[in-house]
């Protein structure tokens, strides 16, 4: 049984050392062609840089490390290229000028490595542009060009938007040089997101786009799963006493679900080799596959976060670019990984519409979790169980015990929640923070949900189980006031009328300042 290559993503070091490799060489194959330029954009941990230093080896022509793979007989191995490999995950770039620094110093050694001279005092653009023309002078080969997490020094700013378009500009100078076609075999360049205002989208010349018509190039399909893993999958289900058949359903439930043609569904590798290293279900890809950035957003009022509370969104045509200037928090959400396509209805003549939702229980469950670990400044860790507490407390209407929990976690918040922050952003965090909760305990929310007298902040559903749910926030009016009229607001405008057929609670919140108050009531003869 071949070693699990959980933190590799050097192909060399992964076939050299007998690590289990996925053989994705058949889409490399089908896909190269001289003087393409291509760009793919996929969550982190999933298997980008592997798929670069693949390709790395492969225009090197090193045949040996590709024996019994699928293009081991259809690569012409005769022919070598010259290879220029710039990994962003080793670049400094913790302001414009050490990320200039950081280039200049990656060009200089490379320049050394083909033995080149270089005037040290052009531009890092005219730099790098240079050194692909010498390349090819020197070995008479063109030069192939593979740029790994070409974003990264962007989206690790991106809660300092100033910053990171200062950042975008720098490289938009030095991905210019990519436009030198006549010097230039092959270009691959990986990212998470597909920035607008990015010269790479913008100025280079036939750049194709793999992101939706290449969905198995990254990633575990099914049947890959089932083939590369089925030793460890029968190991699995001996140790826990049940049938392979179950836990391969366990396992499509936990981490199967991501999409990019809604036909194709992929597991997260990070996710999978983890499963099997540890031989136990957790959310392994949210542990180190979440950008900062996307919690300091969550908690910057700069967002409209009601994707979060109904994920299940459309989009039209094709995934949108990721612009700075305007950040949408749905675009944010489907190019990080936390949303997905799920289906796409095309009808010709028409552009497609892709319906997304979350890809699976680890990132439903991280997500929230880590919300709400965010708004409390509670570990991670620690939260699970209080949700059951809540949800013990919801479906018994049991008041007191849900006061408590609820304290618990409000007592928690930061002051940044409080101080500081206008009226409208704190109301609306509240908000957020409140049907997190919700769904962190695994109540459904159903959206948009309106009356024939008005709208309720949230419906929330758990099998035969219905929540009404009103919230009321003042610095002005007493908590026992907010209570009586939020709950009084639900009777009279009827918002629980089209559940009648379910158990109906009605669950009224509310806030003042540093303090929170609930009441929970089971609804009697229908009012």
């Amino acid at each position: 049984m071949k070693k699990l290559p959980k933190s590799i993503g050097t192909f060399s070091t992964l076939i050299e050392n007998d690590y289990l490799y996925v053989d994705k060489t058949e889409y490399i194959f089908k896909l190269i062609e001289p003087g393409q330029k291509f760009f793919l954009s996929r969550p982190r941990r999933f298997g980008k840089s592997l798929l670069v230093s693949t390709l790395k080896e492969l225009f090197s022509a090193n045949k040996k490390l590709f024996k019994d793979l699928y293009i081991y007989d259809k690569w012409d191995w005769t022919k070598s290229y010259p290879v220029i490999h710039l990994d962003f995950s080793v670049i400094s770039y913790t302001n414009p000028d050490v990320l200039k620094e950081s280039l200049n110093l990656f060009l200089e050694n490379k320049a050394k490595e083909f033995n080149l001279r270089l005037n040290k005092n052009n531009l890092i653009k005219d730099k790098f542009g240079k050194i692909i023309e010498e390349i090819y002078l020197k070995t008479n080969e063109k030069v192939v060009i593979l740029i790994d997490e070409y974003d990264k020094a962007i989206i690790d700013h991106i809660e300092d938007v100033e910053l990171a378009k200062e950042i975008r500009a720098e490289l938009n100078s030095f991905y210019g040089a990519l436009k030198h076609d006549e010097y230039i075999e092959f270009v691959f360049i990986t990212g998470v997101t597909k920035f607008a205002k990015t010269s790479i989208f913008s100025g280079l010349n036939n750049l194709t786009d793999l992101t939706l018509s290449s969905p198995l190039i990254c990633g575990y399909s099914q049947s890959e799963l089932e083939i590369y893993f089925d030793d460890r999958i029968s190991d699995f289900a001996f140790d826990e006493n049940i049938s392979k058949e179950y836990l391969l359903d366990l396992i499509k439930q936990w981490y199967n679900g991501y999409s990019y043609n809604g036909k194709d569904f992929l597991y997260n590798p990070y996710s999978i080799l983890s499963l099997f290293d540890k031989k136990r279900f957790s959310n392994f890809w949210f542990e180190t596959g979440t950008p900062t950035f996307l919690m300091k957003l969550i908690g910057s009022g700069k967002l409209d976060l009601s994707v979060l509370l109904n994920p299940k969104q459309t989009i039209t045509d094709n995934i949108p670019n990721f612009d700075l200037e305007n950040l949408d928090f749905t675009t944010i959400l489907l190019q990080t990984g936390y949303l997905t396509i799920k289906k796409e209805e095309y009808t010709i003549g028409s552009p497609s519409i892709f319906t997304l939702d979350i890809p699976n229980k680890e990132v439903y469950d991280s997500l929230y979790t880590n919300i709400l670990s965010y708004y409390t400044k509670k570990s991670v860790s620690s939260i699970p169980s209080l949700m059951d507490t809540i949800l013990d407390a919801i479906s018994k209407a049991d008041n007191e015990r849900l006061q408590k929990s609820f304290e618990i976690l409000f007592s928690s918040i930061p002051n940044s929640l409080f101080n500081k922050v206008k009226e409208d952003i704190r109301e609306a965090n509240f908000h957020m923070m409140i049907l997190s909760w919700m769904k962190i305990i695994g109540l459904e929310i159903i959206g948009e949900v309106q009356s024939s007298k008005g709208t309720v902040d949230a419906i929330l559903k758990k099998d035969n189980l219905i929540v009404v749910i009103e919230i009321k926030y003042s610095l002005k009016s007493s908590l026992k006031y907010m209570i009586e009229k939020a709950l009084k607001q639900i009777k009279e405008k009827e918002y629980y009328k089209p559940y009648l057929d379910k158990n109906v609670l009605l669950l009224a919140i509310a806030i003042k300042d540093r303090d929170l108050c609930c009441k929970i009531e089971t609804l009697k003869n229908g009012i």
